[in-house]
C-alpha cells in the first residue's frame, strides 16, 4: 500500500540506486560515481544488504515506502549489531560491496567517507549491541510527507523489541526528526580529536 513502510526486495534495487544517487549528487559523486561502475558497486552492495544473514557481520535490513505505482520513493538502511560485532574502522567493507574489481570506484575515496563515521560510531557505542540506522533517504519529489519519520519509527520499533539502543549519524537536515524520535547528540569532540563529520546521535533503550 502506498505510503506504508515495507521491506525491500531485489527487484527494488534499480529504484534504490536512483534514490541513493539523488541523495549523493554533486560533491557526493566523487565518492559514489554516477557511472556504470558506480551502479555495479551499488547493485552489489544492495544485494549484500538483502542477502543471507551472517554470524560475522551485523544483520542488514532495508525498508522502503512505495508510491501508488508500487515503486520505492524512500528508504532506510539499518543494521542490527550484536554485542561484540565490529562496527569500527574498516567495518564498512563487511556491509557494502567489494569494489576492487570495479573500474572508477575507489576504495580510498570510500574509506575517506566511511572511516571517520565508523570512528565516531565506535566511540559512542563501543562493542555494545544496538540498532545502527545508517541511511534514511527520500526522493525530492516525495519529501514532506512523513516518510523519513515513518522509516525511523520502523527501525526504532525493531530496536525496542530487541531491547537495544539506536545509533545514527545525523546531518543538519535530519536533526529535527532525530530530536522528535528521542535521539540525543553525543559530545565526543575531545575523544575524537576534533568535531566528527556528522553529529553522532543515540537513542537509549526503551524505558
Amino acid at each position: 500500500m502506498a505510503g506504508k513502510v515495507g521491506i525491500a526486495n531485489t527487484d527494488d534495487i534499480p529504484d534504490l540506486i536512483e534514490i541513493f544517487w539523488e541523495a549523493f549528487s554533486g560533491p557526493g559523486e566523487v565518492v559514489f560515481p554516477h557511472t556504470d561502475g558506480g551502479r555495479k558497486w551499488l547493485q552489489r552492495s544492495f544485494e549484500n544488504f538483502l542477502g543471507q544473514k551472517s554470524y560475522y557481520r551485523p544483520e542488514s535490513k532495508i525498508a522502503v515506502v512505495r508510491n501508488l505505482n508500487n515503486r520505492p520513493v524512500a528508504m532506510a538502511i539499518a543494521h542490527v549489531v550484536r554485542p561484540g560485532q565490529n562496527i569500527g574502522a574498516k567495518s564498512w567493507k563487511s556491509r557494502w560491496g567489494r569494489c576492487e574489481d570495479i573500474p572508477g570506484v575507489s576504495e580510498e575515496q570510500l574509506s575517506e567517507f566511511f572511516d571517520p563515521l565508523a570512528r565516531a560510531h565506535y566511540l559512542v557505542v563501543g562493542k555494545e549491541g544496538h540498532m545502527f540506522i545508517e541511511l534514511v533517504m527520500t526522493k525530492s519529489t516525495s519529501r514532506g510527507r512523513g516518510y523519513a519519520s515513518a522509516l525511523m519509527g520502523w527501525a526504532i520499533k525493531i530496536a525496542d523489541n530487541l531491547d537495544i539502543p539506536c545509533y545514527l549519524d545525523a546531518g543538519m537536515r535530519g536533526m529535527g526528526i532525530c530530536d522528535r524520535c528521542g535521539f540525543k547528540a553525543q559530545d565526543i569532540e575531545m575523544r575524537y580529536g576534533g568535531p566528527p563529520p556528522c553529529t553522532p546521535m543515540l537513542r537509549s533503550r526503551k524505558q
